[in-house]
């Protein structure tokens, strides 16, 4: 928890990979991540919504732009959690698999 690593793989590798049952395989995982965004802090499932269609991340005043909402203490309670990441100013979804699968919600 808020310890940083260098990811093994890159999106490119997530994507020669992944098909529906990694989905189907995954699901309670990414269903739990989802379920507990919606009963921690406001905000939080939005945030995930807005981040998911850019893999490359939101800058905060992009993503206040995106949702109409400044989520600074959501967004830190999903960094704490590892569920998101601040890179070089540029917020992103941390696992591949589960942004892809907030995606398709």
């Amino acid at each position: 928890m808020g310890h940083s690593r260098d990811p093994i793989f890159t999106v490119d590798d997530v994507d020669a990979v992944v098909n529906p049952e990694l989905f189907k395989r995954g699901r309670y995982y990414f269903e739990e991540v989802w379920s507990q965004a919606a009963q921690d802090m406001v905000g939080q499932q939005d945030i995930l919504r807005a981040l998911a269609p850019h893999p490359q991340g939101l800058s905060l005043q992009e993503l206040i732009e995106v949702t109409g909402i400044n989520y600074q203490y959501a967004l830190n309670t999903l960094k704490r959690h590892d569920v998101v990441k601040d890179t070089e100013g540029y917020w992103q979804i941390v696992v591949e698999l589960f942004r892809q699968w907030v995606l398709q919600l």
